[in-house]
């Protein structure tokens, strides 16, 4: 515990400690059995079923596979922090008008729905891409469109975690280094930098595991040649059923996963944000600084989501509404905008019951095992969980309750992620205050509780809603035609050659994207954090 944080259980008696880390655990364990059942039985039945033939690691290809993922997802890590962690440090420590709203965009890559991403990208860089033709610099057959996308999704991520991990440093604790003659550069170093590293490691480590558990990305960007292990196990186990090489690999990828995930939660344990006030404008290196690299963040964050929308407006012989026209008049639109709508509303409120409660347990309990176990289904393959359904619940795996339950499964961890953070800053004694009160404790509970965390309820139920709307991997293995969404149509019209479809499908993700956008901006409180 930080020292100098008055303990959350002040005031209380020990059974007053055990009564209500038992309320804890109870409250949490509807979530619990969910997890169980979502998560831990089919992933587990995929590797019985396969009997998780170790020998695929001594097969050169799949090392290959395991190594080129380790690189891309390190290399992506690296490069979000050089990045993102000056970035940070330069907007905790400077006035900068528009400041606020630029953080708070910063969550739209997180929240755009990968095939967006993907047409975006290839739309720019592509074979047939805009800086193509201006440079004649194809990179479609380059690892560096897959390394573009992970920065487009995780550099956002990364420069939130550091702002937040740079905000917990005291701007008094910077002014003494100056005023004992550190320059700007050297108090930056040797006072914020060491302060801020539990922020800056958790963000690389959840920029790493993002990274290499991506499926989307590699599967359009990357081929053949540069398929991860993601798409490795989707390959071996929807394609051509070698479930005993895809349960090594699934084993492989969980070990990575857990180790990764424990260490995140170690580092994120504690501390909050130390308000700053009266910040000095920036001038100078700080203002250059500041200018540099919040432009390269906007050109990647944000051209490919603009690319993507003008594309759907430009053909090769100018400006067109044909592409519009195609995907407005074709029968079959308002059936994937109905499911999308229909299957993310369902699952929004399956996610905001069971991650709600958990939330509440997690933080009654302060159990670290609760805290690792909320991020375990934002940590593993959909396509994994999507191939164990089939397996674990056969009966079920073509039904469309067991789809609504993938989908509550993926927005699950983002509601409880946002909430948590929100009731841990609570002050410890407003509880007990209302009980001194006469409340009993559902009232102090309905009366303070809830109506303070309830923005940050409010964000984490945007980001589960705008990231189940163009959820792909589990979709693609689990979804009936009847129950295509707007990802399928999208990647259904990908796969077809010709301008006009590259076109449609430009026109259909920008209906994705808006989707996502205006159910973000309609729920979102201002309070919604990304892990």
């Amino acid at each position: 515990m930080p020292r100098g944080e008055v303990p959350w259980w002040t005031g209380w008696t020990t059974p007053d400690v055990l009564s209500r880390r038992l309320t804890g655990w109870l409250l949490a364990a509807p979530a619990l059995v969910f997890t169980v059942l979502l998560l831990a039985v089919p992933l587990g039945r995929t590797l019985l079923e396969g009997g998780v033939n170790l020998g695929v690691w001594r097969d050169p290809y799949f090392l290959g596979r395991l190594g080129w993922t380790l690189l891309q997802a390190t290399f992506t890590a690296v490069t979000a922090l050089l990045l993102g962690a000056p970035l940070a440090y330069l907007l905790s420590r400077y006035q900068v008008p528009g400041k606020a709203l630029f953080l708070r965009l910063l969550l739209l890559p997180f929240v755009t729905p990968t095939l967006v991403a993907v047409l975006g990208l290839t739309a720019l860089l592509g074979p047939q891409g805009w800086l193509t033709r201006l440079t004649g610099l194809d990179l479609s057959d380059t690892p560096t469109l897959l390394i573009l996308g992970n920065l487009f999704f995780n550099l956002p991520v990364m420069i939130r975690l550091a702002y937040g991990g740079f905000s917990r440093v005291s701007p008094a604790l910077i002014g003494a280094a100056r005023s004992l003659g550190a320059s700007p550069w050297q108090a930056a170093r040797t006072v914020a930098l060491p302060l801020s590293l539990p922020g800056l490691a958790a963000g690389f480590v959840l920029v790493f595991l993002y990274s290499a558990l991506s499926f989307g990305l590699p599967l359009a960007l990357g081929g053949e040649k540069y398929a991860t292990l993601e798409v490795e196990i989707y390959t071996l186990t929807a394609l051509q059923l070698r479930l005993s090489e895809a349960s090594a690999l699934i084993a492989g990828q969980l070990v990575l996963t857990l180790v990764a995930t424990w260490a995140y939660t170690l580092l994120t344990r504690g501390g909050v944000g130390v308000p700053a006030r009266d910040l000095p404008r920036a001038t100078g290196a700080a203002r250059t600084g500041l200018l540099a690299l919040g432009v390269l963040t906007v050109l990647i964050c944000f051209s490919p989501l603009f690319a993507v929308v003008l594309r759907g407006f430009l053909g090769s012989a100018g400006p067109t509404l044909v592409y519009w026209q195609g995907v407005l008049h074709d029968g079959q639109t308002p059936l994937l905008l109905g499911n999308t709508v229909r299957f993310g509303l369902l699952a929004l409120a399956g996610a905001t019951l069971l991650g709600g409660l958990y939330a509440l347990g997690a933080w009654l309990a302060r159990s670290r095992a609760l805290d690792l176990v909320s991020l375990l289904p934002l940590m593993v393959s959909p396509v994994s969980l999507a191939v164990g359904y089939l397996l674990a619940y056969p009966v079920l795996a073509a039904s469309f309750p067991m789809l609504i339950a993938a989908y509550t499964l993926l927005a699950l961890p983002l509601v409880v992620r946002s909430l948590l953070p929100a009731l841990r800053a609570l002050p410890p004694r407003l509880h007990e205050a209302a009980r001194t009160l006469g409340a009993s404790g559902w009232q102090a509970h309905r009366t303070v509780t809830f109506p303070l965390v309830f923005p940050a309820l409010r964000g984490g139920s945007a980001l589960a809603l705008a990231t189940v709307l163009g959820e792909f991997g589990a979709t693609l293995v689990l979804t009936r035609p009847e129950w295509a969404t707007l990802s399928t149509g999208l990647y259904e019209r990908l796969g077809r050659p010709g301008e006009r479809n590259l076109g449609e499908a430009c026109a259909l993700a920008s209906v994705l994207l808006l989707l996502a956008i205006t159910a973000f901006t309609l729920l979102d409180g201002g309070e919604g954090e990304v892990t």
